[in-house]
C-alpha cells in the first residue's frame, strides 16, 4: 500500500491547458507520496464506482474524494445519465444526444411540469462514498468539500451536500473532512476563475492548505 489516490470532478482533474499545480498534487507533494489523479471533469459519485473498481484505494496510503457540484445539479425527474467513465464511441453519441434533450426540457419547462430532482440524489451520493470508504479501512480518506460556484442559486444545494459529507466524515473512523468552501468565496475574485466553476491558481493552493490541515488532525 503506497502513494496516494485522488477521485473527483473538475476542480480535482484542472480545466484543460491549466498549467499551475493542482490542489491534490500540491497535498502529495506535501506528503512525500506519489500521485494517481483520477480526477474526471462532469464525474459524479456514478463515475466514482467505476474508478473505485479500476483504481482501488485500498491500494494506496492515502484517497482523496471531492465530487457534488454535478452530483448536486438540478435537471428534471426521469432526466437519462450516460457514464463519463467508462467512455466509448456510443456513450459519446448518447452524451450529445442527452445534451440536445435537456435543452429541449428548458424550452418546455420540463422541471416544472415533470419536477425536478439532483443529478444523484443525496441519499445516493453518500451510500456511494460510504460504500468506497469502507471498502479500504487501512486507506486514510480525506473528504473534500465542493466549492461554492458564482451561479448562486446552486450554492444552497452545494451547502446542503457538503454539510451531508462533513457528517459522513464524522462517521467514518478512516475518513476525515477537509472544508476551504467558505475561504474560498470570500476571496471569489481571486480564487475562482471567470466561468465561476473552476479554481483558480490561489484556489487550488487554498484547497491544498485545507486538506493538510485536516490530515494534521
Amino acid at each position: 500500500m503506497d502513494g496516494c489516490i485522488a477521485y473527483g470532478d473538475c476542480n480535482t482533474e484542472g480545466l484543460k491547458g491549466y498549467r499551475e499545480k493542482l490542489w491534490p498534487e500540491m497535498v502529495a507533494e506535501q506528503a512525500g507520496l506519489a500521485l494517481t489523479n483520477c480526477g474526471h471533469t462532469m464525474c459524479t459519485t456514478r463515475e466514482l464506482r467505476h474508478y473505485a473498481a479500476d483504481f482501488p484505494p485500498g491500494n494506496f496510503q492515502l484517497a482523496f474524494i471531492q465530487y457534488g457540484l454535478v452530483d448536486s445539479w438540478v435537471t428534471f425527474r426521469g432526466a437519462p445519465y450516460v457514464l463519463y467513465y467508462p467512455d466509448s464511441p456510443g456513450r459519446k453519441i448518447a452524451r450529445k444526444l442527452v445534451k440536445k434533450l435537456k435543452k429541449w426540457a428548458r424550452k418546455f419547462r420540463l422541471q416544472q411540469r415533470l419536477g425536478e430532482r439532483e443529478q444523484v440524489p443525496l441519499d445516493k451520493y453518500l451510500a456511494t462514498i460510504a460504500a468506497v470508504v469502507r471498502s479500504a479501512p487501512q486507506t486514510r480518506f480525506v473528504l473534500v468539500a465542493t466549492p461554492f460556484n458564482l451561479d448562486e442559486p446552486r450554492n444552497p444545494r452545494i451547502r446542503r451536500y457538503n454539510q451531508a459529507l462533513e457528517s459522513l466524515a464524522g462517521r467514518e473512523p478512516n475518513a476525515v473532512f477537509a472544508d476551504a468552501s467558505e475561504r474560498l468565496w470570500e476571496s471569489r475574485k481571486r480564487t475562482m476563475m471567470a466561468d465561476g466553476t473552476h479554481l483558480a491558481a490561489d484556489g487550488h493552493r487554498i484547497m491544498a492548505e485545507a486538506v493538510i490541515n485536516a490530515l494534521s488532525h
